[in-house]
């Protein structure tokens, strides 16, 4: 009763803030003497380059922005790509869909979401929408985001901003440390940007769990608790200069404390066992840190990036899970692994562009990840001791000296066609100490072919052809115990890197005043995907499948109202539909790739009321994946209906936006069906559970603003 009557107390606070607005009619266009018209009128901006589309401050006025993000999260149609480049190889190409000044973030622990948090809004320029394809930045396609800052940005001034966005869940900890500050400004000519973000989180759901044998007939029903905390507090510091000469260098370094604590209790009540209680406890505690930087300079007739990164991460956790059965006694396991994980990159990047308008860029990379496992697989003991047992895991190193090299051509072909071309292979050789650990060597060829056609003024059309090497998770290499299912995986040494060939055809449709929206249509033929094989008679673990067929259909619009009336109204969707088929190692029959992703929906109306500083809207999320498949089990985790929330947003509280959010309105209830098997899925069933958790309805806040 405490947690809600604080939400409560906090939603009363909000709407006595937003109360005494309702009555002022206050103008969404900009002013005389506002900063980012003011800067932006004296910045002389060079035109648009064909083909792309340009918004500018004045575009974005009536959301009132404070930051990048803002500004970019409004342009029609247009969808970040999150994520971090740390799930891919090394540094490689561009593979997110944000630019900022022209250039790529060449840093594998900040995402294009977090860059732009971090950027004022009056220091943005303009934002352009270009064809991934017309730059000089391999392994950019279809619709890129270029966000040009105003000359001179740079200033001795600091500007800070500040995100903060606690929320109340029924039956669990209040989130009061979701958030970050940042600050920005100039040192003697150097750029100084100086961040520290907590991505905390207070989860959990609670309800009924029943298991029935093997012939369907219901044993016992429990009743769950679960609860998911964790702290992820980051202080990172980046420097940016530019020389008078016009060299460019830039240095990042970052740290990180990570507490995760994952608990689940359970009471049941059986029918021959009498009460049963389970209990299950997920601790780890990390650090890590990274250090980076670049250097641009003029060479001859073209410039050269050289770019250096490391990055660590320790990694510690122990999982315990522990039964007491009133007849029967008490039993418990534990499973204890220390993680240290290392990686280090070298890239050197020389481009050029010659007189007659084409592009080139010449790469050489080399990288070296490793990763130390220490684990341990414990029993309960009657005097409540672990006493350990050997499970063939115990110690596992895993290496990668890879090195690859790249060339990239790109030239427009017509006024209305550009291309670009990136050949490119990679050696690599990888050694395992763990299971079959042994050492081998590959070489890989890969590239990729990008074209966009101009069809029309407002008509553009992107297609790609691609060939990619995706990083394996050294974690497969090394045996691991699920304490609370009662299973595990093998380590297994001969694991490969998947190679996808991939192709895709996208069409981008400029629908003026009503908006903009884009459909695109891709097939991959992947190799070596990696998903639960047999490892022998009696094990399991993750290793490579045959060749497998990947299809995806997606769109993403954005339509404006203004026409049908409704002024200040928008909708956007993201909409998209997988299916991966696979060989199973098992029965030889296609399915779907495990927990791969079925259909996203994510449909969101925002309505920014004329005249006023008020803003409402809401959304509806959906997405579902496709089972986990093991070899004795078939286990399928899933949401049962849609996310739901409603907002309503005040763009200026004290210089603030405030914005407060009621969420799971449908009240999405989290689930999860298990069938395990006597011995192999093609087998008799030994019994099955069927989980039904919900988390209820609850309330976030989010205020954002500069200094």
């Amino acid at each position: 009763m405490m947690r809600m009557t604080a939400g409560a107390s906090t939603l009363a606070m909000a709407m006595g803030l937003l109360a005494p607005q309702l009555a002022v009619a206050q103008s969404a266009e900009p002013v005389a003497g506002d900063a980012t018209a003011t800067a932006t009128a004296a910045t002389a901006v060079p035109a648009p380059a064909d083909g792309a589309q340009r918004y500018t401050p004045g575009d974005f006025a009536s959301f009132s922005p404070r930051t990048a993000l803002d500004m970019v999260e409004k342009v029609p149609g247009f969808v970040i790509v999150t994520g971090t480049n740390g799930g891919a190889r090394g540094l490689g190409a561009a593979t997110e869909n944000v630019l900022i000044n022209g250039e790529r973030i060449a840093n594998k622990s900040t995402d294009a979401r977090s860059a732009l948090q971090r950027i004022a809004a009056s220091q943005v320029a303009y934002v352009d929408i270009v064809d991934g394809a017309s730059l000089n930045v391999p392994g950019l396609t279809g619709q890129v985001a270029n966000v040009v800052l105003v000359a001179g940005t740079a200033q001795a001034r600091f500007t800070t901003t500040i995100r903060w966005q606690p929320d109340w869940r029924p039956r669990l900890d209040d989130n009061w440390l979701n958030g970050e500050v940042s600050t920005t400004g100039t040192i003697g000519g150097t750029h100084v940007t100086l961040s520290l973000k907590n991505e905390a989180n207070r989860n959990g759901h609670w309800g009924p769990e029943q298991r029935f044998d093997g012939n369907g007939v219901r044993q016992s029903t429990r009743d769950e608790l679960a609860s998911y905390r964790g702290d992820r507090p980051r202080l990172a510091l980046a420097l940016a200069r530019t020389t008078a000469g016009g060299d460019k260098w830039n240095f990042n370094l970052g740290g990180q404390l990570q507490k995760l604590v994952d608990a689940a209790s359970s009471v049941a009540v059986g029918p021959t066992n009498g009460t049963l209680r389970e209990t299950f406890k997920s601790v780890e505690d990390e650090h890590n840190f990274d250090v980076g930087g670049d250097y641009e300079f003029g060479l001859g007739q073209g410039r050269l990036k050289l770019i250096g990164l490391y990055r660590f991460e320790h990694s510690p956790n122990v999982d315990t899970f522990i039964v007491d059965r009133a007849i029967g006694g008490r039993s418990g396991e534990r499973f204890t692994q220390t993680a240290d994980e290392g990686e280090s990159i070298l890239r050197g990047e020389y481009g050029w562009r010659t007189a007659g308008g084409t592009d080139w860029q010449v790469a050489l990379e080399g990288a070296y990840n490793t990763l130390d496992v220490d684990a341990e697989f414990a029993t309960l003991q009657p005097d409540g001791s672990f006493l350990p047992v050997i499970f063939g895991g115990e110690k596992t190193r895993v290496e990668e000296k890879r090195g690859e090299a790249s060339l990239t051509w790109g030239r427009a072909l017509a006024p209305n066609l550009t291309a670009q071309i990136n050949l490119g292979a990679e050696y690599s050789a990888l050694s395992s100490s763990g299971p079959d650990g042994l050492t081998r060597r590959f070489v890989r060829p890969k590239g990729k072919l990008a074209l966009a056609w101009k069809v029309g003024p407002r008509t553009t059309i992107n297609y790609q052809l691609q060939r990619r090497v995706d990083q394996l998770n050294f974690f497969d290499f090394a045996s691991s115990v699920d304490v609370a299912n009662g299973q595990g995986n093998g380590g297994n040494g001969l694991l490969v890197p998947p190679v996808v060939n991939r192709t895709e055809l996208e069409f981008v449709q400029d629908l003026s005043a009503w908006g903009n929206a884009s459909v695109a249509f891709a097939y991959a033929y992947a190799q070596d995907l990696v998903d639960q094989i047999p490892l022998s008679p009696t094990t399991e673990g993750r290793g490579n499948l045959p060749g497998a067929h990947l299809y995806r259909i997606s769109s993403k619009a954005t339509l404006l109202l203004d026409r049908l009336g409704w002024k200040g109204a928008r909708i956007n969707s993201d909409l998209t539909w997988r299916r991966n088929r696979v060989r199973d190692p098992l029965t030889g029959s296609w399915r779907d790739q495990s927990e791969g992703q079925e259909y996203l929906v994510d449909v969101s109306l925002r309505h920014d009321i004329p005249g006023s500083e008020l803003a409402w809207g809401a959304s509806y999320f959906d997405e579902h994946f496709s089972p986990n498949v093991r070899l004795n089990a078939i286990e399928n985790e899933y949401n049962d209906g849609a996310f739901v929330a409603a907002f309503v947003e005040h763009k200026d509280v004290a210089g603030f936006t405030v914005r407060l959010t009621y969420r799971n309105l449908a009240g999405q209830k989290n689930r999860f069906d298990r069938t395990v098997f006597v011995d192999r899925r093609n087998g008799p069933i030994a019994f099955s559970e069927s989980r039904r958790r919900e988390f209820g309805r609850y309330f976030q806040l989010t205020v954002t603003g500069t200094l």
